[in-house]
């Protein structure tokens, strides 16, 4: 089955009931025309929402940070209007992701909150992000990717049996379900500690289902294959390395660490991949430094180092700043996740992953 069937058919089961946006790049448009035939053959309404690099780049350049702030009235209206949510919409070059300010990417994330949650969630809209539509060749050079190889790895990751996937999956979470304390050891002097009691957790495995829209599980992704928590906030104690190395915002982000106290972080270290990310993170806004993400990946054909380290097999990835989306209580502005490879996890004492393998 083709990509575009299979994310209407299987991934989202779109029906003459829904009024589908899609939203691209020009690099994407041949794969967005064959998503929206296949929404016509089912009864969907579709539209189509075009970016492009530059309109991107001027849309930072030029309009305030208290512009920005503002939610959109058109984002808002087709967030009122759509029951799915398609995202192929990634730069073609991220090295222009490079020349935006800081302060207005914080000024944005505040705007797009607004107009996008908790509207999304009140209406159940069903939303898929398609990480395909990201290899780019301009990406690939900017990040230091070799493209056959990271095209290749998104096609057979993206390509998995969801069926085999989804089960995998659920025997993971379902070891998790009654956790109350996580414990993550690794790399790099990793000795992270927190709690989960109470929280829900949120599994990708492609396909947005009955039971994800009962859970209020609206999001997937393509390549999926993750379980995810919004850890209780001012549970954290310890330090974590990362090791995965993480495209973010035209650079690639390597070796951060986290050192956490009460839940918070109070120490923040990098290098000179990291000048950016830390930027970004002091001049964030809402709850920027608190935990506010556990995730474990169980894709066995991803990979990271890519731009799908969250579902790689066995990696362990911490975020910080605002969930909401995920249940928790952290306020938007600011949000980053990275990722660590050959940790070892337990939850309650009971090993989950040994050295990067999920050994329940």
């Amino acid at each position: 089955m083709s990509l575009a069937k299979s994310i209407v058919n299987d991934c989202l089961r779109i029906n003459e009931k829904d009024n589908v946006t899609l939203n691209l790049y020009p690099h994407n448009l041949s794969l967005a025309e064959e998503i929206a035939d296949e929404c016509f053959k089912n009864g969907a309404d579709v539209i189509m929402s075009l970016y492009t690099d530059k309109f991107y780049s001027s849309y930072y350049r030029n309009l305030s940070e208290e512009s920005l702030k503002k939610p959109s009235a058109f984002c808002r209206a087709l967030t009122q209007s759509s029951t799915v949510e398609i995202f192929l919409a990634n730069p073609y070059d991220p090295k222009i992701l490079r020349t935006i300010d800081s302060a207005k990417l914080a000024a944005d994330a505040l705007g797009e909150n607004g107009a996008h949650f908790p509207l999304n969630k009140e209406r159940k809209i069903r939303t898929l992000n398609v990480g395909l539509a990201s290899v780019t060749k301009p990406r690939a050079k900017a990040y230091g990717f070799k493209y056959k190889k990271w095209s290749k790895m998104m096609d057979s990751a993206t390509s998995v049996d969801y069926k085999k996937l989804s089960k995998k999956g659920r025997t993971l979470r379902d070891s998790l379900n009654n956790a109350k304390a996580i414990a993550v050891t690794g790399p790099g002097k990793t000795n992270l500690s927190f709690e989960v009691s109470g929280r829900k957790w949120y599994m990708s495995d492609g396909i947005v289902d009955d039971e994800d829209i009962k859970n209020e599980d609206f999001n997937d992704q393509l390549p999926a294959g993750s379980v995810t928590i919004a850890p209780l906030e001012d549970t954290a104690e310890g330090r974590i390395t990362f090791n995965a190395g993480t495209p973010l915002m035209g650079r690639l982000v390597d070796g951060l660490q986290l050192t956490f106290k009460d839940g918070k972080v109070t120490d923040f270290k990098g290098n000179n991949t990291t000048l950016a990310l830390e930027k970004n993170f002091e001049e964030g806004t809402g709850n920027k430094d608190s935990i506010g993400m556990f995730n474990i990946g169980f894709n066995p054909a991803a990979e990271t180092g890519f731009l799908v380290n969250n579902a790689a097999y066995g990696a362990v990835s911490i975020g910080i700043g605002g969930n909401e989306f995920i249940g928790g209580t952290n306020k938007p502005g600011f949000f980053h996740f990275d990722t660590i490879v050959g940790a070892s996890v337990k939850a309650d004492g009971r090993a989950i992953i040994q050295k990067g393998k999920i050994v329940v």
